[in-house]
């Protein structure tokens, strides 16, 4: 059982942002075969609830300051947000992502970024920027792959929409990644943010390893080569990845 104040004792964070059949849990395997890298699975966007109820909190704090019981807005004085934040970053790091001992850097792959799943582009980027407060500095590693070969994959060609929809996932990633770097005064691009595309890192490996060093992982390009040529098999055309 992970101590409630390990999150405090050094553990750096990584989100891995993507769609569907890019590649993303062959990412996931390779980030995990670096040494103090513990990166978990897809969570429904969980995360995306505990934005909505941090912001409540915050709004009803900043607008109301009612201490009386007879008062609509009752116990508004009394909340501080930043320990509502931090008590969900507890919460996330010992229930959801769980590191194991010896870990260094923590964190989780998601691929519902595509049009639906947010309102629009600012949705999405919003959201993203509260990982950061939620989980502070944490990293961002924005995974590609050109629509027209996703959308031959796995559950795609059963949507009509599916090669605009994922253009547009595509071109929100890509702009994240300068908006990242930007929001946050990153000193070197890249430095919070990284784009990879599955086209590249699949036909060389080198292609992450560098990606993965601007971010300031740990390195075993040796295990990270060895996680790329393991085929998976999992959902429909698995073949595909």
């Amino acid at each position: 059982m992970l101590r409630p104040a390990a999150h405090a004792r050094g553990l750096r964070y990584l989100a891995v942002v993507t769609y569907g059949r890019t590649g993303s849990t062959v990412l996931q395997a390779a980030l995990n075969s670096l040494p103090g890298v513990c990166i978990r699975g897809e969570n429904y966007s969980a995360l995306r609830g505990l934005r909505q109820y941090a912001q409540s909190v915050a709004e009803t704090a900043s607008r109301h300051h009612a201490g009386r019981p007879t008062h609509p807005w009752y116990g508004s004085a009394r909340l501080q947000p930043p320990d509502v934040v931090g008590d969900l970053r507890r919460h996330v790091v010992e229930y959801l992502l769980r590191p194991p001992r010896g870990t260094r850097v923590v964190g989780f792959k998601e691929i519902r970024y595509e049009p639906g799943h947010f309102a629009d582009y600012d949705d999405m980027l919003d959201y993203l920027i509260f990982l950061d407060k939620l989980l502070p500095g944490i990293g961002y590693l924005m995974n590609v792959r050109e629509p027209q070969d996703v959308a031959r994959s796995g559950w795609w060609p059963d949507r009509p929409d599916a090669t605009a929809s994922l253009e547009v996932a595509r071109a929100w990633l890509v702009d994240a990644v300068d908006d990242l770097n930007r929001h946050f005064g990153a000193a070197r691009p890249g430095e919070r943010a990284v784009l990879v595309d599955y086209q590249s890192w699949a036909a060389d490996p080198a292609a992450l390893i560098d990606a993965l060093g601007r971010l300031g992982l740990p390195r075993d390009d040796a295990a990270v080569r060895a996680a790329l040529a393991t085929r998976l098999d999992h959902g429909p055309h698995a073949g595909d990845r």
